[in-house]
């Protein structure tokens, strides 16, 4: 073979040419491995990002950048457990805004502004351990370990304070509260939903009361409890026909003890709770709106027993009734009194309407034009409880009524507060200067009696004369001649049972 003349290659030299070669081969791979490596790290990095932005929507209010209330559940178990070896209590609370933000989200907060201050102000008293409740106004506060009730309870009025301060220009003239439910505990791995359930009853009466803090106890869990038994009971009575219910009447009489008429009130005998108190049950049917049944038929059954009586005895006696302030504002009202009177073939001057101060001045105006629509008909009008309300004697005059009920709170230690003398004296001289009936309720002693006779009140209701009885015992009083003869002097114990709806 015929040399060029290169000299022939080696073995030793080919071998580290190809080893040079896979160097840089390798090197490349690297170079495109680090590349593909660092985008990997880049795209991670974006889908890390990604996933906390998703965890943050997912978790934290859009209103209020708060943790979400799932977020509370799942910290309240890492704190019970943190502390379940320890001696004291911890207490969570529950935060909502008051009928003032009520007032106000839909006009001054579509933006929800006032919501994310109000959500700032509460994290300002008491750090991260906030959260946001399922309601857009309400918040839970996971306040940890606490010394006792007095320390979360000021814990807890900070927070009201906080809520309640003035805001910024221009919002100076926004100004809304809140209330505070707040519920010690010391083992709440296993009870979460007692424990926060215990917060919302402290809640609930916090709005009833108008208070701005209540700490949870047993005894007003036990009146919780017993109310929402109530409740549902006071439902299915109603659904079943009122069966458990009955009406007795307590009369009103004049200065000779002869009967004027007689007030009708209701009473409840349940299957499980026994007799409940209309001062009981009365409350909680206003608030769930079952109320409106009730007085109807209260209605319907007073006159048509006035209507037997009639027509047994001959008597021209009426029925007094009470209307709750929210029956006074149905619309339909008058029409539906005017049916049961009609159906029943019974004048308007048979029937007595008893409304509350606080039912004619909440609108005075549109009050009186009601109440001159139920005079048109012949109904009589009462004030009941007069005096203890705010009146304007202004609007007073103006009212289109038939009676002044004296409250008995006047009437109880009349003889011996000179005050509360003066009180009823100027009640009664105020009903005769407008024309109208001065009527004195829980008049329990002769001494009582004779007070009010002096002053010439116009008519008596109380235990003196009598009870609120059964109709077969309000039958005898009609079968003796409608004329009561005064008992002898009611005892205290008894009295407090009295005039109640």
């Amino acid at each position: 073979m015929q040399n060029n003349g290169e000299a022939p290659r080696t073995d030793s030299e080919s071998s580290s040419s190809n080893l040079a070669e896979r160097l840089r081969r390798a090197e490349r791979q690297l170079k495109l491995l680090e590349q593909e490596n660092h985008q990997q790290r880049v795209r991670m990095s974006e889908l890390e990002a990604r996933r906390e932005e998703l965890l943050s929507l997912l978790n934290q209010d859009p209103h209020t950048a708060l943790p979400i209330r799932r977020i509370f559940d799942r910290d309240f178990r890492r704190v019970s457990e943190d502390h379940s070896s320890r001696s004291e209590p911890l207490a969570i609370a529950v935060v909502r805004l008051d009928r003032a933000y009520d007032r106000i989200k839909n006009s001054r907060d579509r933006g929800k502004v006032f919501l994310f201050r109000s959500a700032a102000r509460i994290r300002a008293v008491v750090g991260d351990c906030v959260y946001q409740s399922d309601r857009v106004d309400e918040f839970v506060v996971l306040l940890g370990a606490v010394k006792n009730s007095r320390r979360a309870r000021a814990t807890a009025e900070a927070i009201a304070r906080e809520i309640s301060a003035p805001h910024e220009p221009p919002a100076q003239d926004v100004a809304f509260g809140c209330h505070v439910g707040v519920c010690l505990y010391s083992d709440g791995e296993d009870q979460r939903e007692e424990i926060v359930g215990n917060a919302y009853i402290a809640l609930e009466e916090c709005e009833l009361s108008r208070r701005a803090v209540v700490v949870y106890s047993a005894e007003l869990g036990n009146r919780y409890r017993e109310k929402q038994t109530i409740e549902k009971e006071l439902r299915r009575a109603i659904q079943d026909g009122f069966s458990e219910f009955t009406t007795v009447f307590q009369p009103f009489v004049d200065r000779d003890g002869r009967i004027l008429g007689a007030e009708a009130l209701i009473r409840w005998n349940n299957r499980l709770l026994g007799s409940i108190p209309p001062g009981r049950f009365i409350p909680i049917a206003e608030e769930t709106g079952d109320i409106g049944f009730i007085e109807q038929w209260m209605l319907y059954h007073s006159c048509r027993r006035l209507r037997n009586w009639r027509d047994r005895f001959g008597t021209d006696i009426y029925v007094s009734v009470n209307i709750s302030p929210s029956q006074f504002k149905q619309a339909d009202l008058v029409q539906r009194i005017v049916g049961i009177l009609n159906v029943l073939k019974l004048p308007g001057s048979s029937l007595k309407l008893e409304l509350t101060e606080g039912a004619v001045m909440d609108n005075p105006e549109q009050a009186i034009e009601k109440m001159n629509e139920i005079r048109s008909h012949g109904i009589r009008i009462s004030i009941d409880d007069f005096g203890i309300g705010y009146s304007s004697l202004n609007y007073l005059r103006r009212l289109p009524i038939n009676t002044l009920k004296i409250d008995r709170s006047f009437i109880e230690d009349l003889l011996l507060n000179s005050n509360n003398q003066e009180i009823v004296k100027a009640i009664i001289s105020m009903a005769h200067s407008l024309k109208i009936e001065a009527l004195a309720e829980g008049v329990e002693t002769r001494e009582q009696l004779n007070f009010l006779l002096n002053e010439r009140c116009n008519s008596i209701q109380g235990f003196l004369f009598s009870r609120p009885v059964a109709p077969a015992e309000f039958e005898e009083f009609l079968t003796a001649g409608g004329v009561i003869h005064c008992c002898a002097d009611s005892h205290p114990a008894v009295a407090a049972q009295s005039d109640a709806r």
